[in-house]
């Protein structure tokens, strides 16, 4: 164990380093950020005091001592919201997907801005910070992640949640379809934006998977002949791994992208990160003409022409790897058939009809 001083912390490698001085207190290393911590209590419960170096070597040794002379039924100050969300960050969304991870933190990053401590943020703060949020779904999903943050406070800072009693607004189900005719604009916007963004919209026509599963392409997951994509389950919403067929219409996009590092569509000025700025993209696709549009429509209209295509419902359920109706109950379990010839001739189809509209 090393003495702590101003010097030997800036040296200091990965791990957990407990002074000699004070053996209840030290500091925790981590790649991104040093956390300073004080060991306490029969049950040797790590504490964070804050972080280095914006608290200083002696007056995190004055927060430790006076965390360890509390007495077992004294609680340390709980820490403000921004230092509360970073452990979280840390300790809860480093275990998430990568996507479901970035969405978190963007969601309370976003809509909740406190900079007071934890325990002082009460139920009107909360449905004030939510009340901000006029879209019915994006309200729906910050009540869900911030009760998720809070309740991961407790017991550690919190005895209970300031979210209970907040309910869920009502959401209504979208049912947006685009017709032959805008679709036909989006696609041409699409193709005049092009890479990343615009390559990656027509690649949501073509195959009706979800934007982020399509932005997080990598080359290895496209096949050696290069009419499949694999995407794993670690990217996919539902946690299962899928492989479909791409026809010759996506085969020719994905062939016309420059393939620089791993990823079809790398973030700007990443090589590592995939492509993620939707939303201001979406601003220029906009301007197509088409209106009242998501991205999660074209999925919808997707499924839906596969119907009209006369296309099975379990083989268009394969295409959207979702889980749900004929893939669910005693088909889910028994049923082992991969439709891969059923999805090809289905995704054959598609292009087919694509080429006539366009």
């Amino acid at each position: 164990m090393p003495n702590l001083t101003d010097l030997t912390i800036r040296t200091l490698p990965v791990g957990l380093h407990l002074d000699t001085r004070l053996t209840s207190f030290g500091i925790r290393v981590g790649k991104n950020r040093k956390t300073w911590i004080v060991i306490r209590g029969t049950n040797r419960t790590k504490v964070s005091l804050g972080h280095y170096p914006a608290i200083s070597l002696a007056d995190a040794r004055k927060r430790a001592l006076a965390a360890l002379a509390a007495t077992e039924t004294d609680q340390i100050a709980p820490p403000t919201f921004p230092v509360a969300l970073k452990e979280f960050e840390e300790k809860h969304a480093a275990h998430l997907r990568p996507r479901s991870a970035y969405q978190l933190k963007r969601n309370l990053t976003r809509h909740f801005a406190w900079t007071k401590p934890v325990d002082q943020i009460m139920h009107h703060d909360v449905a004030e910070a939510l009340d901000a949020i006029k879209a019915p779904s994006q309200r729906a999903h910050a009540l869900k992640d911030i009760s998720t943050f809070f309740n991961w406070c407790i017991p550690r800072y919190l005895k209970s949640s300031p979210c209970v009693g907040i309910k869920k607004p009502p959401q209504k189900s979208r049912d947006r379809v685009l017709s032959d005719e805008e679709l036909a604009k989006v696609w041409n916007r699409a193709k005049e934006i092009g890479h990343p963004y615009g390559t990656i919209v027509q690649l949501l026509i073509l195959t009706g998977q979800r934007a982020g599963e399509i932005a997080a392409l990598r080359w290895e997951w496209i096949g050696d002949d290069e009419d499949t994509v694999t995407i794993p389950a670690a990217i996919t919403k539902n946690g299962r791994a899928t492989r479909i067929p791409i026809g010759k219409m996506a085969r020719q996009i994905v062939a016309g992208v420059d393939r620089v590092g791993t990823l079809l569509f790398p973030a700007r000025g990443y090589t590592d990160k995939p492509f993620r700025g939707f939303g201001t993209s979406k601003l220029s696709l906009d301007k197509c003409g088409v209106k009242g549009f998501t991205h999660h429509d074209i999925r919808r209209t997707f499924a839906t022409n596969m119907a009209k295509l006369g296309v099975r419902l379990e083989v268009t359920e394969k295409l959207l790897n979702h889980v749900s109706g004929s893939l669910g109950g005693i088909v889910g379990v028994y049923q082992r058939h991969d439709f891969k010839d059923e999805m090809r001739e289905a995704v054959t189809k598609w292009e087919a009809h694509l080429l006539t509209l366009l």
